[in-house]
């Protein structure tokens, strides 16, 4: 969810056509979305039902043909928020449901690209944290929450598409692998293992596991981080953010960096990259920070990356995620760096 820090303001109003009832038991709106350039079905678009004081009541993404489904909790006036990744936010007029009845709406959105060379002056800045509403990296911020939501949702619906290849792999720093695994999962949920932002805020994103027979120096559990955690007000106020515009290999993009300013406990370092213009998510990396002493490699890291496909929804294509495994010597209290122990995965179509 976005935090309180990027949210924005929407932008006009629009007429809401086609409006008639349908025989469903419960209220809400059986939505078609049309861009009003062409009237061509938007695909992928992420759909929210917003009760008469702006919350969100329902959300969806819309599929083939642009049509969605949405489901108030009570009959009452409501409208409707789509938002699609490097366009403003569009807003209808508000409409009534009665009770157990659904509307059949067509809702035709024009085009308002995000220009981000109206805003690449803000590029210059120095790092702060909390980006203000209407900050160029509150903006990007706000692409990327569209883009990681209608990613959630999408795994969550449809993923009887898709298969999920897994592999864990533990490796010596002279990156000889002494153990690996690998599975095929037809189960889509989100590929990076995380907790929710007040636990990361109390103990950080790695968890000391107790000691046992097997080892002796206890263990650890690495987190990594998903949208409510990269959205969460707690990291937005703890955090410091910058702009950076790709080279190289990643010429043609922009990337929202991001650091903890002050770590309690160990934190995560790294950068949203997105598509320079249209504003798609590329990939989400990131590195540990405040790790221990004998941490002596920048190898506990991770990464995802993103693709957009040609319905518009997006899915994690691949990711990974490395940490450090400590080697104890005959005095417990030294510990060294021994090697890596690494998972991740990839996306693919059912055959």
């Amino acid at each position: 969810m976005t935090g309180a820090g990027i949210r924005r303001s929407w932008l006009g109003f629009a007429a809401v056509l086609a409006v008639c009832a349908s025989p469903l038991a419960a209220q809400g709106v059986d939505a078609r979305v049309v861009r009003a350039s062409d009237s061509a079905a938007v695909v992928g678009a992420l759909v929210r039902l917003l009760d008469a004081s702006g919350a969100r009541v329902a959300q969806a993404t819309t599929l083939a043909g642009g049509v969605v489904a949405l489901r108030a909790p009570a009959a009452g006036r409501y409208s409707v928020a789509v938002l699609r990744v490097g366009q403003r936010p569009w807003r209808s007029a508000a409409i009534t449901l009665d009770p157990g009845a659904a509307r059949r709406v067509t809702f035709v959105v024009p085009d308002e690209p995000i220009v981000l060379e109206a805003i690449a002056v803000e590029s210059r800045s120095a790092c702060r944290a909390s980006p203000g509403e209407g900050s160029v990296v509150a903006d990007l911020l706000s692409e990327a929450d569209r883009a990681l939501t209608v990613t959630r949702l999408e795994m969550e619906n449809h993923e009887a598409g898709f298969l999920v290849e897994l592999y864990r792999r533990t490796q010596t720093l002279d990156g000889v692998t002494v153990d690996s695994s690998t599975a095929v999962e037809g189960n889509l949920s989100w590929p990076i293992r995380s907790v929710p932002p007040e636990e990361l805020a109390a103990h950080g994103f790695v968890r000391q596991d107790a000691p046992t027979e097997d080892r002796p120096a206890g263990g650890q559990t690495y987190y990594g981080p998903d949208a409510p955690v990269l959205l969460s007000s707690w990291f937005l106020s703890t955090h410091c953010f910058g702009l950076a515009r790709g080279s190289g290999a990643d010429s043609g993009t922009v990337m929202v960096t991001f650091r903890p300013e002050s770590p309690r406990h160990v934190d995560i370092a790294g950068r949203i990259v997105l598509t320079a213009g249209t504003f798609e998510l590329r990939r989400i990396e990131w590195r540990y920070v405040g790790l221990p002493y004998w941490v002596t490699r920048e190898g506990a890291a991770g990464e995802m990356v993103f693709e957009r496909l040609r319905s518009g929804v997006y899915l994690p294509s691949r990711w990974w995620m490395r940490a450090p495994v400590p080697e104890v010597g005959w005095r417990r209290e030294v510990v060294r760096l021994w090697g890596w122990r690494e998972s991740g995965g990839w996306m693919v179509l059912r055959r």
